[in-house]
């Protein structure tokens, strides 16, 4: 019950000043209606229709207007929905949405939402690392049976996977291993390719006892990217790596992708090795191939990224290297970033100077607070990429306690590039239903839903985050209002220009059409066979 008539009308004047976002009749009825603490039940609960709506539309993707052909798909996500949510909550191991993605995995492949988010349009991926971009699961089925493919142990006990020996640069405590003659050896090819695949992905069955502290499991991730580092720099298999990127974002609904990447020197079966630039020049090639075959991929962006631990004078090189490449590809290395963990990183304010030095024409793209810290560098990271007017925010995990900077975030139209599962894996968060991202939504603070490293977790593409973001993140009422303004949202934050963006806006629209019309024909197919075995 109400504490009296002052409680009420504090309501009502919330409901008002917040936004105008109940019925026109709701608003007409509360506004020249007298509450008083007799209320009647059935205004109470007009009252309360009125607020959970007047929330609803402040969150992500409430001004969106749908049409009749949404408005009947929403119907079919919101039924698939709730029914998985009423499961999980009678049985707790059922509830994907509360799991840890390891334990989660199997569950979220059976599921209806998410074969729905599967079929559904995704626009732009951008934020994705370039050395993890690709399933642990392809690259132990191809890449591994690659000839002349090589492996050792370095002196801190980490696998290097290699096709060229070469001990002091890999560090080698052992001999090499030829990769084909251990599988010739294993017991199988699947018992073979599941053995290689744990060098690079961090699955295990349980994680809350391997990786006790955050610590643990960025010690394991870092190591993974130096046992593929340069199985990934041999120019044959980087070729084809490439392309399986591009595949595998594309497979899952994808016309555009913002890599992040770091330059190395590819080298060939003859020992040569090619210079950074010619890196770039792979990177083009491969893309406009992949263009050719599929010609609504509209391409990609790079944006530059370096080790956050590099002394000042490092990084001061690498920005003048970052300088050359963006001069000799202005539309394509269009940003720079610090990667690593950020919390035993430098911080962005060691950098000021230099960040001076960066012309106005490359945009930032910093990761800044990824960490569950309140006042300690990394967290203070959120305030230089703000002031360094960052175009996006890297994960942005702790920018929720800072209200003046998500305000600023907010009226700056500054995207939050938001990683469910890699924050969860990498163990910022348990439960995803806690994650921060769910007040970002609740306030339509501009989010874009990112991947980070699926390759390094066994996912691919960008419906597993999806499937995180609509069933954890998101209101359990959120439906195809939120998903298509989250996918609207990737491109809107893109880099592409007017032009680029409207081509991207045209093709997203087309495939979102056909999206509809499949999954109402697939819905009529489905009522039809049930209704045939009833009769």
């Amino acid at each position: 019950m109400f504490r009296g008539r002052f409680t009420f009308t504090i309501l009502i004047f919330f409901i008002f000043s917040s936004a105008a976002t109940a019925s026109e009749s709701n608003a007409d009825y509360l506004a020249s209606t007298t509450i008083d603490s007799t209320v009647k039940n059935s205004t109470y609960f007009k009252v309360r229709e009125a607020l959970i709506q007047t929330e609803d539309h402040l969150s992500t993707g409430g001004d969106l207007q749908l049409n009749s052909k949404e408005i009947e798909v929403d119907k079919i996500f919101m039924k698939y929905k709730i029914e998985e949510l009423e499961e999980g909550s009678r049985d707790p191991l059922k509830n994907a949405a509360s799991m840890h993605f390891f334990k989660a995995k199997p569950l979220i492949e059976r599921s209806k939402v998410f074969r729905f988010l599967q079929q559904m349009p995704k626009g732009a991926l951008l934020h994705l690392h370039n050395t993890a971009g690709v399933s642990s699961e392809w690259i132990a089925r191809n890449l591994s049976q690659l000839t002349g493919l090589l492996r050792c142990i370095d002196q801190k006990g980490i696998n290097i996977l290699t096709f060229r020996e070469n001990p002091e640069k890999h560090k080698c405590s052992t001999q090499y291993v030829a990769i084909n003659e251990e599988r010739q050896k294993s017991q199988s090819q699947a018992a073979y390719n599941r053995s290689f695949e744990n060098l690079i992905n961090l699955y295990t069955e349980r994680p809350e006892l391997e990786y006790q502290t955050i610590n643990h499991v960025w010690d394991k991730f870092q190591n993974m990217f130096s046992t593929v580092s340069d199985l990934i720099h041999y120019l044959p298999a980087y070729r084809v790596y490439l392309w399986q990127l591009l595949k595998e974002s594309y497979d899952d609904k994808i016309i555009y992708v913002e890599l992040r990447f770091t330059t190395f020197q590819l080298y060939d079966h003859a020992g040569q090795v090619y210079a950074d630039e010619h890196f770039l020049t792979v990177i083009m090639e491969v893309v406009s191939s992949f263009k050719n075959q599929f010609p609504d991929f509209l391409g990609v962006k790079l944006i530059y990224a370096i080790q956050r631990h590099l002394e000042p004078n490092e990084v001061r090189n690498r920005v003048e290297m970052l300088k050359k490449f963006h001069s000799a590809y202005p539309n394509i290395v269009i940003g720079f970033d610090l990667v690593g963990q950020e919390d035993k990183g430098r911080p962005l304010i060691d950098f000021i100077e230099i960040f001076k030095e960066i012309p106005d024409t490359i945009k930032f793209f910093f990761h800044a607070g990824e960490t569950n810290w309140y006042g300690t560098s990394t967290d203070l990271n959120l305030f230089d990429a703000v002031l360094l007017n960052t175009t996006r925010i890297g994960h942005g995990y702790a920018l929720m306690k800072h209200p003046t900077l998500w305000n600023a975030v907010k009226e700056r139209n500054i995207a939050v590039e938001v990683c469910p599962i890699s924050n969860q894996v990498l163990h910022l968060v348990w439960d995803l239903r806690n994650h921060p991202g769910a007040f970002y939504l609740s306030q339509n603070i501009p989010v874009v839903i990112c991947n980070d490293d699926p390759g390094f977790w066994g996912a691919k593409g960008l419906s597993y985050d999806y499937y995180y973001a609509i069933m954890s993140l998101a209101s359990n009422q959120s439906g195809l209002r939120m998903l298509k303004q989250l996918v609207w949202n990737s491109i809107s934050y893109s880099t592409l220009n007017k032009t680029e963006k409207e081509l991207a806006n045209g093709t997203l629209k087309r495939q979102w059409d056909l999206f509809l019309d499949d999954i109402l024909n697939e819905h009529q197919k489905e009522a039809k066979t049930k209704q045939k075995k009833l009769n």
